[in-house]
């Protein structure tokens, strides 16, 4: 099985990493946003993909910053500077090493799913969660699938790494259960993604980009014969901790 998931660090779920902010407004109000930041083990800094610099006195004054920006949902403060980013693009991510302090906006509450990929029939978007997950603690975790609007596949991600969750043995729920998954296959170019099922039925599911200068994507189902039955107009991964 191949996997396009190229991740590279720990993101550490300690309570003792963890950065809870409250921000309220002068007027004494109340609060008009929270948030909760976990702490990335390695500095890291995004490539080119700022949507906002500050200078602040400290990581609290830098998160803070961030929760009053609309897009910002990962910060690195930097010796004095806030650097400060959004959380979803449409095109290839890189970061760098970087001597920052670096926090991901990542609810613990165990009810919210966060999207990682995204797959319609105009665009391709991944969060910044896919640069960190390929070392995530595993313990109490789950990912899911989601084909179009009503067909999902739950995994348990308990014991897993990124590679390794997206298997038929994993499933822990599936919405369509005569629809038995036999085969994953996800690649790793992020400029023309893949991903494929091979059900026990011998029937398919295909995401992929058409060929092209235009950016178009299709996610058809096909029968045993290889002709195309329908197509989604969606496809979602997702993880949730807990």
């Amino acid at each position: 099985m191949e996997t396009s998931i190229q991740c590279h660090l720990t993101l550490l779920l300690l309570p003792a990493l963890t950065l809870v902010v409250f921000v309220t407004q002068m007027t004494g109000e109340s609060a008009y946003r929270n948030g909760l930041f976990r702490k990335i083990s390695s500095s890291k800094c995004v490539s080119d993909q700022r949507i906002s610099t500050a200078e602040t006195v400290s990581v609290t004054a830098c998160s803070i910053w961030c929760m009053s920006q609309d897009e910002c949902q990962y910060f690195s403060y930097c010796k004095g500077t806030c650097h400060m980013y959004r959380l979803w693009y449409n095109k290839e991510i890189e970061d760098y090493d970087c001597n920052c302090s670096s926090y991901i906006s990542f609810p613990a509450n165990g009810t919210s799913w966060q999207r990682i990929f995204e797959m319609t029939k105009d665009s391709f978007t991944r969060s910044l969660i896919y640069l960190y997950c390929d070392r995530f603690p595993m313990a109490e975790k789950e990912f899911r699938l989601k084909i179009g609007s009503n067909h999902y596949l739950t995994f348990n991600g308990t014991g897993t790494n990124s590679t390794s969750w997206l298997q038929k043995d994993k499933i822990i729920f599936n919405t369509h259960p005569a629809w038995i998954p036999r085969k994953f296959t996800f690649n790793k170019n992020f400029s023309y993604p893949f991903f494929s099922i091979e059900y026990d039925n011998n029937w398919s599911l295909e995401a992929k980009r058409r060929s092209g200068n235009v950016e178009k994507y299709d996610i058809p189902c096909k029968n045993p014969s290889g002709k195309v039955q329908w197509s989604y107009s969606r496809l979602v991964f997702s993880v949730l901790l807990k």
